[in-house]
């Protein structure tokens, strides 16, 4: 599949940059909107959580301690949470251009990756901004070094390709089955909740923490927290997770898509 997408690079291109044209078309910005987007939420949970409700968390006596650890999870689930969503109406997005030219489809689900990916890199880069002002007026401590970064990059990586690997099966399934991209829409809803985004792991009550366990984002959550806000090297345990998880989904995903994807033109 990575093959296909390689040889087709420029078509890949083309379809990220449309996209990103295309969703702001008419407006007097344009792109720039993929900017003033998360500048204004990263904003706004800082000033509402820091400076209006002054929210903290134990352990934590900065007042931007419990924004910063909202930041660090809500950026990677919105990158999650919308590519997902995305890809269960995919085919249908492309049904004409599906319909009448022959190209490989498994680039649509490359582009909508990278797409979000794109996103995400900008969300981090603003949300990095915001903890270089904090860092530098003292309200905050925090450093990153190179390592961190590296296994930062590494781990984004393994999140694509596990998002890419659900995207590659409910997307297939959803032109079989249409109620799957309703379904999948209410069980991103669950799954940000009974992901600890917006409260600590600490606070999930015994009886409940081995299903916790069994939660993939839960892994991707607790290392992008330990280098954006703990200040420190992730557990290497989360790491070679996250690496499985991603690993399974693709695979499993792939044999889905590759049983299924023949037969998608004559049903949407």
């Amino acid at each position: 599949m990575f093959r296909i997408a390689l040889k087709n690079r420029s078509l890949i291109k083309d379809f990220i940059l449309r996209d990103f044209k295309g969703r702001f078309v008419g407006s007097m910005l344009g792109v720039v909107w993929n900017v003033i987007h998360p500048i204004v939420m990263i904003g706004i949970y800082i000033m509402v959580f820091s400076q209006v409700m002054r929210a903290k968390l134990p352990g934590i006596p900065s007042n931007y301690g419990y924004s910063l650890y909202l930041c660090s999870a809500i950026i990677p689930w919105t990158m999650f949470s919308e590519t997902l969503l995305r890809y269960t109406n995919l085919f249908f997005e492309h049904a004409s251009l599906i319909k009448k030219v022959s190209f490989p489809k498994e680039i649509l689900h490359v582009s909508a990756m990278l797409t979000g990916g794109i996103n995400f890199a900008i969300n981090f880069s603003i949300f990095i901004l915001f903890l270089a002002a904090l860092h530098l007026s003292g309200a905050f401590t925090i450093i990153i070094p190179f390592e961190r970064i590296f296994i930062l990059f590494f781990v984004l990586i393994a999140q694509m390709i596990f998002c890419l690997g659900l995207g590659l099966a409910t997307s297939v399934l959803t032109v079989f089955f249409r109620d799957i991209g309703q379904l999948t829409a209410i069980i991103v809803q669950l799954w940000f909740w009974f992901t600890p985004i917006v409260y600590p792991a600490s606070v999930v009550p015994a009886p409940l923490k081995k299903f916790y366990a069994l939660n993939p984002f839960n892994y991707f959550v607790d290392i992008y927290r330990s280098i954006l806000y703990l200040n420190q090297m992730p557990p290497w345990k989360s790491v070679g997770i996250v690496s499985g998880f991603a690993a399974v989904s693709f695979i499993i995903g792939y044999l889905i898509y590759n049983r299924l994807s023949d037969e998608v033109p004559d049903e949407i």
